[in-house]
């Protein structure tokens, strides 16, 4: 969720609120950009989804008792409910973690669900962006949902995120610069994790029961294993844009033929 860094992204956040264009203002401004580069349907829908998942974590915000800012977007950064005080332990900040990528699976599947019923390959396509984000956001690396939710089972959990996010880089699937950063801060904050685990945080703030590690690890795994099984299941029936376009290709010879 939220791929915001500590340090940049609150500059960013508090200026859009500065400006009174959080929220709606900052939502729409992310369709428009992604319209630009993908159309305005599946952008429409790539936000739909963002925004279900950032509404996951504000629902279990809510539900603890915790103050949250306005949600805001940012093209191509991703978006950030931001909490307004910190959670008492780390279980609490696991529980807020999980609900994101949690409601934002279930969107995801909604939307695949629409695409059985009409066979839209618009829908497949969403689908498949939708599981991917949400999977994407479960790597156990830094302030991601991951980091969060893995950070509370065991502080060396940062060091495989740390080991998977350079096999991404490291193979080129991932070349974005913002993921470098992230990889920077997740180093950081895994190595504060490990050596120096309390400061700046309230006493006991690791200290989970067994049954708390239980649940949190029961539905991080849970929740991995069923977005990599609904992806590939998706992937059976998405078919590839050089397919679509060859079809497309077809259809406006056979119309104009």
């Amino acid at each position: 969720s939220a791929i915001l860094l500590a340090g940049k992204g609150k500059y960013i956040l508090g200026a859009l609120k500065l400006t009174k264009f959080a929220s709606l203002g900052s939502m729409l401004l992310t369709v428009g950009t992604y319209t630009a580069f993908y159309g305005f349907p599946y952008a429409a829908g790539m936000v739909g989804l963002i925004l279900v998942h950032e509404s996951g974590h504000a629902l279990v915000m809510r539900r603890l008792g915790i103050p949250f800012s306005p949600m805001v977007f940012i093209p191509f950064v991703g978006a950030s409910v931001a909490m307004e005080r910190n959670p008492q332990d780390a279980y609490e900040e696991a529980l807020v973690a999980l609900g994101g990528p949690a409601l934002g699976s279930l969107g995801a599947l909604a939307v695949a669900g629409v695409a059985h019923l009409n066979h839209s390959q618009l829908m497949f396509a969403l689908a498949d962006f939708g599981f991917m984000i949400n999977l994407f956001n479960l790597m156990p690396l830094g302030m991601m949902d991951g980091g969060r939710i893995c950070g509370a089972i065991s502080p060396y959990s940062g060091l495989v995120g740390l080991g998977m996010g350079g096999s991404l880089i490291w193979l080129g699937h991932i070349t974005n610069p913002i993921f470098y950063l992230i990889m920077l801060a997740g180093g950081y904050q895994t190595g504060m994790r490990i050596w120096r685990p309390d400061e700046n945080l309230p006493r006991n703030y690791y200290l989970l029961s067994n049954r708390q590690k239980g649940t949190v690890a029961g539905a991080y795994f849970g929740l991995v294993g069923s977005l990599i099984t609904a992806m590939a299941i998706n992937e059976k029936y998405k078919e590839s844009p050089e397919k679509l376009m060859h079809e497309r290709g077809r259809q406006d010879s056979f119309r104009f033929g």
